[in-house]
């Protein structure tokens, strides 16, 4: 049991991943051997800081004992580091500058930030952004101030004088949650910019294949970090939509108040785990394919 909550969530991310590998292994498109490697490394990374913080979180005996406010860093932590993480994986797909060759036939059709880009993929990452606003916005408007001014508490209020609390993904959380979400924003345009614009190469179709693999591997990289940090929010919810309050109510007897989303906890629960385990997914199909696609060195570039 304790192997399934430390490894469960990656393990299954691995296998739907391997999945769609299998299913479409033919179609994966060549990439440089430099681009293949900082992939590798940069999912590596992102991947194996993710698990073991997975593995600490199952095993709260692992954490050393910390005062309150240790305590909200660690949850500001929880929420945050799939965003960072995923940071860091951009900038390790971050192509390094091309040579301009000899001169070649002209490019009429101007290249834009999408005319590498999936629809289906970048549909994605627009919704799971979405999604992500959504929850942030309504989660930071339930939530009130502590004693320090901190917006973090949902209360349950029975009377003036009887109410229960409890934390909830507030604005101290969200805050510098959407400040990295925007970095994220700006990484991923910062990259289609750099992978559009550049002339393409003699060998046309390789080239535009490989921009092609370079841009979905971009936005499956930051889709799937977005969807680690929605699936954290998610279960968080889950915990703050469980707080009870039980109270004497005189002759009916004794009552319980909740939360007013209290209805769709199951729910918030298993979406959290399936954003959980889509994100890893997403991350090991990144990982899986740049591992087995085949290396192509570039050539030179010709003039647009």
């Amino acid at each position: 049991m304790l192997f399934l909550l430390q490894y469960g969530t990656a393990l299954v991310g691995l296998l739907a991943a391997l999945s769609v590998w299998f299913a479409r292994r033919r179609s994966w498109s060549a990439l440089p051997s430099s681009a293949r490697i900082w992939t590798s490394v940069g999912l590596v990374i992102a991947l194996g800081i993710s698990i073991l913080f997975n593995v600490s979180s199952a095993c709260p005996w692992w954490v050393p004992p910390l005062d309150e406010d240790g305590y909200l860093v660690l949850g500001l932590f929880r929420f945050i580091a799939p965003l960072l993480l995923c940071a860091i994986a951009l900038l390790f797909l971050i192509p390094p500058a091309r040579g301009v060759g000899p001169r070649g036939a002209a490019e009429l059709a101007p290249r834009t930030l999408l005319t590498f880009s999936s629809r289906p993929w970048l549909a994605s990452a627009v919704g799971v952004v979405t999604g992500v606003i959504i929850v942030t916005v309504l989660a930071g408007m339930a939530s009130s101030p502590d004693e320090a001014g901190r917006y973090l508490v949902y209360s349950v209020e029975a009377s003036a004088t009887t109410n229960a609390s409890t934390t909830i993904y507030g604005w101290f959380y969200s805050g510098p949650c959407l400040i990295a979400i925007a970095v994220i924003v700006v990484l991923v345009l910062v990259e289609l910019t750099v992978i559009s614009r550049p002339p393409l190469a003699i060998d046309r179709d390789n080239d535009v294949a490989t921009r092609t693999a370079r841009v979905r591997n971009v936005l499956a990289v930051s889709t799937g970090g977005l969807l680690l940090h929605l699936g954290a929010v998610l279960q968080s919810l889950h915990g703050t939509s469980s707080l009870r309050l039980g109270m004497d109510a005189g002759a009916p007897g004794w009552a319980e108040l909740g939360t007013s989303f209290a209805a769709i906890g199951p729910f918030l629960l298993v979406a959290g785990y399936v954003s959980v385990v889509a994100g890893l997914a997403m991350w090991w199909m990144v990982l899986v394919s740049a591992l087995t696609a085949r290396t192509r060195e570039p050539v030179d570039a010709v003039l647009a």
